[in-house]
């Protein structure tokens, strides 16, 4: 049992020494790419709207009722 501690001990200081070579992004990289996932989000779900809305008309077409 002894050897999967080590291992585990291993893994976690691997881990804090891959976190030290990261390099993050300041603040306004930050902003801006979080504006860009919210752009990107907000055009899609207005397309997936668009798209159900055209699919719904045409089916109310077809089946009427």
């Amino acid at each position: 049992m002894r050897g999967a501690g080590e291992r585990v001990a291993r893994f976690f200081r691997q881990t804090v020494a891959e976190l030290r070579r990261v390099v993050w992004p300041n603040r306004q990289q930050t902003v801006t790419y979080t504006a860009v996932v919210l752009g990107t989000v907000a055009f899609l779900a207005a397309l997936i709207w668009v798209v159900d809305f055209v699919i719904r008309q045409v089916i109310q077409l077809v089946l009427p009722g």
